[in-house]
This record gives structure tokens, sequence and C-alpha cells, in this order.
């Protein structure tokens, strides 16, 4: 059943439906993680019920576009901006798509959180994790196409794939520049990761327990 939850101390709000899927802590933490100026045009590659959307533009300001292959998580992502009164466009479209229909070099930042499989039999999770592997090269050459030269793509993925994500960004000429760890206990969990359009190698790593999640302070607008 549908419902409106707040986000952000009330600031900002979104719609959600169980039945199509809510959003988890890692959209949360990726928008925190996330470094842009107000003036930056941003695009959301599989951006479900466009949590990060959302949460990243009332944290920081810029122009945010979001798009899905979910015609329902689309159109509850359209209502909650409306509502909340935020300038955000969501499409009903392939991550793939999307350099083509906004334009190559368009955008100064490229965020997802994008899918993988979590479960299923020793020959199935081969399968899948080989699909997981092609799907996140295509969404990291979308990415690619949709910046501008010098643009950067800020995503999470599990860290036990950590390999595969560094080489779709070395396939798609993005250099890793920045990373952090969250930790389960003693493991890492998740991996937060911001590569550069065109850059050199240069890589900085942090670590984090997980669920701390550091406060926007002045909107968070501040990038190196």
């Amino acid at each position: 059943m549908e419902r409106w939850e707040w986000l952000q101390d009330e600031r900002v709000g979104i719609f959600q439906d169980p039945a199509l899927g809510c959003f988890t802590e890692d959209s949360i933490a990726l928008a925190h993680f996330l470094r842009m100026r107000s003036s930056d045009t941003v695009l959301d590659l599989g951006t479900g019920n466009g949590v990060l959307c959302l949460y990243a533009q009332a944290l920081y300001g810029g122009t945010f576009t979001g798009v899905d292959t979910n015609a329902a998580q689309i159109a509850l992502a359209q209502r909650s901006a409306e509502r909340n009164g935020q300038p955000i466009r969501f499409r009903c479209m392939r991550a793939e798509d999307a350099p083509e229909a906004f334009g190559h070099g368009t955008f100064e930042r490229v965020v997802m959180n994008p899918p993988y499989f979590t479960q299923g039999d020793a020959g199935r999770r081969a399968e899948a994790r080989h699909a997981d592997e092609h799907l996140l090269s295509d969404w990291c050459r979308a990415a690619f196409l949709a910046l501008n030269n010098g643009g950067t793509l800020t995503l999470c993925y599990p860290a036990e794939r950590l390999a595969a994500l560094f080489r779709a960004l070395d396939a798609n000429r993005l250099a890793p520049k920045r990373m952090e760890l969250l930790l389960s206990g003693r493991r890492a969990r998740l991996v937060l990761l911001e590569a550069k359009k065109l850059a050199a190698d240069g890589l900085a790593v942090t670590v984090r327990q997980n669920g701390l999640t550091p406060p926007p302070t002045d909107r968070m607008g501040t990038l190196a």
C-alpha cells in the first residue's frame, strides 16, 4: 500500500509502495557521500522511487534528472517531487538510452545505485553475476557519455564485487578518485565511490562503520 514518509527532519518526503520496492539506507549514504555544487546538473541512473534525487537535491540544490524503466516508480517519484516543490524531472527509460535522450556531455554529475544479484544457487549466481557485470559496464558507459569532460560518477556497490566495479570503470575511462568502505562488523559491506571522466590515477580511501552518516553542513555544498 502506498504511503508518504518524511526524510531529513520533515524538510522533504517521499511516496513509497512496498509492492514496488522501498529504498534502503544505501541511497541515503550515497547522497551524503556525493560532493556537488548547487549549480550542478545531475543524472540519476536507475532512480527507482527517486529517493536519491529527492534527498540529495534537498541537501545540495542542483538540477536533477532521474531515469528508470519502472513506470509506476517513476510516477511515484514525480509526485514526490511535486509535493515537495522540487524542480526534478523523472523519465521512464533505460539507463543506457539516457545519453542519447538528454545529450552527450550534458551533466556535471552522474549518480547510480545499480542493481545486483544477491541470492540463488551456485549456478544461477555465476550466471547472474556475469549479467550484473555486463549491466554495470553498460551503465558506466552511459555515465561516461552523459558526463562532460572532467565530470564525475558517484555510485555505491557491494564491497565483495569491488573487482568487477574497477573493471567496469576502467573499461569506460572513468578513474576512481575517492572511495569509502562502509563496515558491517569487521567486514566491508558497501563501497561508495567517486570516479572522474578522463582523469589521471590517484585514489583516496577512507573507512567507517556502517550506519554512521555524517550530518549535512551548510547544505553540504562543498567540492574540491
